[in-house]
C-alpha cells in the first residue's frame, strides 16, 4: 500500500509499477527549474502545476521593472569617485525611485541598472574586469526569474553600444535590444502568467562634452538616430516607445550621464506614459 507522500504508478498492462516519492519528485522538479532544464521540468513536473502556481500576478501589487545601464543605476557625471569606483545618486534622486513615488499606491518599482551594459551585444561578446558579461542578453533570464511576475518592463539601453564599432549603427543597436527584450519575454512566458507591458526608452542623445573623450560629431549624430530606430521597432510589437530626450539635452560635465534634474523630469514623463491606457 502506498503510504503518505507516495504515488503508485500503474504500467500499461495494469500492473502496479514502481512507487515514486512525491516529495522527491517535487525536489527534482524544483532543481530542474533552478537549473534551467525546461524539458526535464516539463516532463517530470507537468503534473505538479497547481492553481496557486498558475494564478498569475496579485491583483493588489503592480511590479514595474526598470532595466538599463549607468543612467538607470544613477551614475553622477563629472565627479571623482574617491574611495569607490563610481559615484551614485542617492536613493531618492534616481529616476526609478522617483517613479515609484509618482505611481499609484501598491506599485513596486525595481531598479536594475548596470554601468557599462551593452544592449545589443551578442552573448559573451565582452566582459567587465571582474569577468561578468557586458551583454544585456546574458542578464535578462536571471533578471526576469528573480522578479517575476512583472506587469511593466521598462528598458533603456543603447548608449554604450555606440562605443562598439560593430554596433555603432542605430538600426543594428535597436535590432539587438529588441532581441534582448524578446529573450526576457520568453523567460517570463516560460514561468507563466500574463506578459508584461514593455516600454522601450531611447536614451538622451550624447551631449557636447563627449568631444573631450574623442567622440566626433558623427558619433553624436548616431546617438540622435536611436530614437527613430527604437520607435520603428517598438510600435509594431505593441510596445510603448518613449524618447528620453524630452527630459532635456545632456549638458552635463561628461555629456553621457544625467543630472538629478534629468532623473526627475524623466520619472515624470514615464509616470504619465505608464498611467495612460492609450499608450499601451
Amino acid at each position: 500500500m502506498a503510504g503518505r507522500g507516495i504515488v503508485t504508478v500503474k504500467g500499461s498492462s495494469g500492473d502496479t509499477g514502481s512507487e515514486v516519492d512525491a516529495d522527491r519528485r517535487s525536489l527534482i522538479a524544483a532543481l530542474a527549474v533552478a537549473g534551467g532544464l525546461a524539458p526535464l521540468s516539463a516532463v517530470n513536473a507537468g503534473a505538479m502545476t497547481t492553481p496557486e502556481s498558475s494564478a498569475g500576478p496579485s491583483h493588489t501589487e503592480r511590479t514595474v521593472l526598470c532595466f538599463g545601464d549607468s543612467n538607470t543605476w544613477g551614475f553622477v557625471p563629472g565627479q571623482e569617485s574617491g574611495a569607490t569606483r563610481f559615484t551614485r545618486y542617492d536613493h531618492h534622486s534616481r529616476w526609478p525611485r522617483a517613479l515609484e513615488n509618482l505611481l499609484a499606491p501598491g506599485t513596486r518599482v525595481i531598479e536594475h541598472g548596470i554601468c557599462g551594459l551593452v544592449g545589443a551585444l551578442a552573448s559573451g561578446g565582452a566582459q567587465f574586469e571582474d569577468g561578468a558579461s557586458r551583454a544585456a542578453i546574458d542578464h535578462v533570464r536571471g533578471l526576469i526569474s528573480a522578479n517575476w511576475p512583472i506587469h511593466e518592463w521598462v528598458v533603456m539601453l543603447g548608449t554604450n553600444d555606440l562605443a562598439y564599432p560593430t554596433l555603432e549603427d542605430p538600426a543594428r543597436i535597436a535590432d539587438g535590444v529588441v532581441t534582448t527584450i524578446e529573450q526576457g519575454l520568453a523567460s517570463h512566458a516560460w514561468l507563466g502568467g500574463a506578459a508584461p507591458a514593455v516600454t522601450v526608452v531611447s536614451p538622451i542623445p550624447l551631449g557636447p562634452a563627449v568631444r573631450a573623450i574623442g567622440v566626433d560629431e558623427a558619433g553624436i549624430e548616431r546617438s540622435r538616430g536611436l530614437a527613430r530606430e527604437f520607435a520603428l521597432r517598438a510600435t509594431p510589437k505593441g510596445w510603448r516607445f518613449l524618447d528620453a530626450a524630452g527630459a532635456g539635452a545632456l549638458d552635463t560635465a561628461d555629456g553621457i550621464h544625467w543630472s538629478a534634474a534629468h532623473h526627475q523630469r524623466f520619472a515624470e514623463m514615464l509616470a504619465k506614459a505608464l498611467a495612460d491606457p492609450a499608450q499601451r
